[in-house]
């Protein structure tokens, strides 16, 4: 199976949403591993624009918008994944 790709965007002003998000993320890469390709995004840019995203954070899960404006609970996001095909 290949990896489910995550593009994350996080502001600049490390409010509270972006830290938990990070923290999150950083969780879920250690327990799923080479399964999980994150990219990290921490300003808006071309891509974020692309997507019409007007919050963050936001969580892009193989080119699907799946989280944007809140950080998520852990079961949340892992949900997320597993319907990308993340087993």
């Amino acid at each position: 199976m290949s990896s489910v790709k995550i593009e994350v965007f996080l502001s600049t002003s490390n409010n509270a949403n972006d830290v938990c998000l990070a923290r999150l993320l950083e969780e879920i890469k250690s327990e799923f591993g080479d399964d999980v390709e994150i990219s990290t995004h921490n300003e808006q840019n071309e891509l974020f624009s692309a997507y019409g995203l007007a919050a963050t954070p936001a969580v892009v899960i193989d080119e699907m918008i799946k989280i944007t404006g809140f950080c998520p609970s852990k079961e949340t996001l892992v949900a997320a994944f597993k319907e990308s095909g993340l087993e």
